[in-house]
């Protein structure tokens, strides 16, 4: 069995022999070196070719973010753990900006370690698989690609076949409103980074607000293609042809975007949108769909496709006849039993009541959104999720509460349920 090569990285050279000891007992890894800063760190790179790095982030001369800054573009082949004793989410920003693929805070355990370099090693190892892929294909220009596998969207194939039944499909998210401005891209944006960092899961995060989407705008991403780029591609959609479109964010989400211009929109058929989510189902543990405001056919398609469809809505009245409209579609179409409904800005009074609201609607609120104009306002101009840019703020623990509700599977608790009708009752999360 080839092992996992490991550098340790730290100005403490007792630190470094505490790390090589706790992972002394794990057969699949070995450590070929150390590095006292992050330039010696660098020059064993280049002499030991290590797989994984594990890099304490504060050291004299060369710092751990330098050093992986720079380990990024001289050597992509690896993969750089950052580790330190701040857990404050400026530090982990900065580490996943410099582009580390993980960050551990001190103390650490054999267990968790051990976890994160397997994560990191495997991440690495399909990564650099694709980039070699995507490089063949780019160079072919618009000539033949490559043969590659390829999923038919009728019948599967036998390899499909045998990889469900080793991995489960990845669950879908669709965020809808009938209404615009009422946040359902902020609560999937946050959702889908929460989901990524605290589950530790692989996330997709997917813009079908085919005119207006705002996800690439929301997380400063102002590079790389679109979805409606990978529409145009010829022949059957692939995993490894979609990888090519997908963006990284630094909180570990990939991003499928939406069209730069509206007309674009039209190249993206109902038929690539089923592709397209079967194709991420089966690459990833999670995905969050971001939707346009209208029942248009690649809407109803997501929406076909979900295994949840979270409505959300405001306390305003338009808003709320929207929504009960949305309901009696859905209803109609036979969604309703995986219908949730988000009560986003749930802390302000517009006149209408929690429980007038899950009256009107016959549903219950699965789930509160807090309101934090400044905090979210301020998180949409950086560029950088507000559970990133403001972690204690009570909106960001209402979208690590929604986050770990969607992990767990579970429902509305019997305390989060009192006061609440029959039909509340069946329709909780």
């Amino acid at each position: 069995m080839e092992k996992i090569k490991l550098l340790i990285v730290d100005d403490i050279a007792q630190t470094r022999k505490d790390i090589t000891r706790l992972l002394y007992f794990e057969d699949d890894m070995t450590v070929v070196g150390e590095a006292g800063d992050g330039a010696e760190a660098l020059e064993k790179m280049a002499e030991l070719q290590p797989d994984v790095v594990l890099m304490d982030i504060n050291m004299p001369q060369t710092d751990g973010i330098t050093a992986t800054e720079k380990a990024c573009q001289l050597y992509p082949q690896v993969a750089v753990v950052i580790i330190s004793i701040q857990s404050e989410s400026e530090y982990l920003k900065k580490a996943m900006v410099a582009g580390a693929r993980d960050y551990l805070v001190k103390p650490l355990s054999s267990e968790e370690m051990a976890t994160t370099i397997r994560s990191v090693y495997k991440q690495q190892q399909l990564r650099t698989s694709q980039l070699s892929h995507c490089v063949g294909i780019l160079a072919a220009g618009g000539g033949e690609h490559p043969p590659q596998r390829e999923y038919p969207v009728s019948a599967p194939t036998s390899n499909q076949s045998a990889r469900s039944d080793e991995k489960p499909l990845g669950h879908v998210s669709v965020f809808f409103s009938g209404k615009g401005g009422a946040g359902k891209t902020t609560i999937a944006t946050n959702l889908a980074v929460v989901i990524a960092q605290q589950g530790k899961k692989r996330v997709a995060l997917v813009d079908y607000d085919l005119q207006f989407g705002d996800i690439a705008v929301m997380l400063n991403l102002t590079e790389g293609k679109n979805i409606s780029d990978l529409a145009r591609e010829e022949g059957l959609l692939t995993t490894m042809k979609m990888d090519c479109y997908l963006i990284r964010h630094f909180s570990g989400v990939d991003i499928l975007s939406a069209p730069l211009f509206p007309q674009d929109a039209e190249y993206v058929k109902p038929r690539d949108t089923e592709q397209i989510l079967r194709l991420l189902k089966e690459s990833y543990d999670y995905i969050i769909v971001d939707t346009a405001a209208t029942f248009d056919e690649v809407t109803l398609l997501a929406l076909e496709m979900a295994d949840l469809i979270h409505l959300v809505v405001t306390r305003d009245i338009s808003t709320i006849k929207n929504a009960k409209t949305s309901l009696k579609i859905m209803e109609s179409l036979d969604y309703r039993d995986k219908v949730r409904v988000v009560l986003n800005r749930s802390d302000q009074d517009l006149g209408v009541e929690i429980a007038d609201l899950e009256k009107g609607l016959e549903i219950a609120v699965a789930h509160q959104i807090t309101s934090d104009e400044k905090a979210a306002t301020s998180a949409i101009n950086k560029g950088v999720p507000v559970v990133i840019s403001h972690p204690a703020a009570e909106i960001s623990r209402s979208f690590r509460r929604l986050g770990e509700r969607i992990l767990s599977g579970r429902r509305v608790s019997l305390g989060e349920r009192q006061g609440k009708g029959m039909i509340s009752r069946i329709f909780s999360l």
